[in-house]
């Protein structure tokens, strides 16, 4: 009897982690394998406006302590907008005596306000210690080649699109009230805004087909693969509807490959981006990432520099990332 009592406590032991395991990793579609296709000319030209943007934003250490290098990098993400024609507006805050601000564009604004957003957003400042050029000059320069695609789109009725360049997504004050996308959402929901999907560009420039090149925290190196060549889709529990329609739309539209996770709240990895500010308010929101320390050999070191970054394989995540967004905003 006890032995028939352990095997059966051993049954549902192995039950509940297939399920928790189909439960973070089970995604809709497939994703790419093999060699990526040839690179069209429209993706070449996209990759030299991205190495621009990442060399202009992340040259030099850029945060509040180095006031004068953050001021460069905004200053170049508004004359870069500027030049296209797009409105931006400045939402201004002090972080520890010093001025600073996250830039937002509406596309697609209505005479009456819309209620219902779909926000893409980035950080732009880097890490004490570090350039910032994956972490995230890649994901700053990703917000800015998505304003110039999406400035005429014009998203379903009722539903505006806000593109957003946060400032202090970094330490210390990562969690804090001058967090930028903190700042940004509780304004949203001071407006009583429904925020309907959240996406943080984050870390999202660096590539490798080794074996080997992919690292995980414990025990998910057995659900992924051992090479760092694909974007990845990174939710908790609340978001697993908005992950799973990402990777859906990312694999239907970019032979690239793609993985998705859904994690609960205690897996404190899968909320280290600007989306987490979302999370607090009860929104579905996710990050879009390279996995960043879990790949990237350079993270939040002086090493990260403009030219660690794979700008073709990046262009390819972007055109991806901009076929997502129009499909959530339609």
């Amino acid at each position: 009897m006890r032995t028939v009592l352990l095997a059966s406590v051993l049954v549902a032991v192995v039950l509940a982690l297939w399920i928790a395991a189909w439960a973070i990793t089970s995604m809709p579609g497939k994703s790419h394998r093999g060699p990526l296709p040839p690179f069209d000319v429209a993706e070449r030209d996209l990759a030299g406006r991205l190495r621009a943007h990442v060399t202009a934003i992340a040259s030099e250490e850029h945060n509040v302590a180095h006031p004068a290098a953050l001021e460069r990098s905004v200053r170049y993400l508004e004359s870069v907008l500027g030049r296209e024609g797009i409105e931006v507006a400045r939402q201004e805050f002090d972080a520890g005596g010093v001025k600073v601000r996250n830039l937002e564009i509406v596309i697609g604004r209505a005479p009456t306000p819309a209620q219902k957003l779909v926000v893409v957003g980035a950080h732009y400042d880097s890490a004490r210690g570090a350039v910032g050029a994956n972490d995230n000059g890649t994901g700053a320069a990703a917000v800015l080649e998505l304003a110039r695609a999406l400035k005429g789109f014009r998203p379903a009725a009722g539903v505006e699109l806000r593109l957003v360049l946060f400032v202090n997504e970094e330490l210390p004050w990562f969690g804090t009230q001058a967090m930028g996308s903190l700042v940004h959402a509780d304004a949203l929901a001071k407006e009583s805004k429904q925020v309907l999907a959240m996406l943080s560009l984050e870390t999202i420039g660096y590539y490798s087909d080794a074996p080997g090149s992919q690292r995980y925290p414990k025990p998910f190196s057995a659900l992924y693969p051992s090479e760092g060549n694909f974007i990845g889709f990174v939710g908790n529990w609340r978001s697993r509807d908005l992950v799973r329609r990402c990777v859906e739309s990312f694999r239907a539209h970019a032979a690239f490959p793609s993985e998705g996770g859904t994690f609960p709240d205690v897996v404190r990895d899968a909320g280290r981006s600007d989306h987490w500010a979302y999370w607090r308010h009860g929104w579905p929101a996710l990050m879009v990432t390279d996995t960043a320390p879990f790949r990237y050999p350079h993270y939040h070191t002086l090493a990260d520099t403009p030219d660690k970054i794979d700008y073709e394989r990046m262009a390819r995540v972007v055109r991806g990332i901009e076929a997502v967004v129009r499909e959530l905003a339609s």
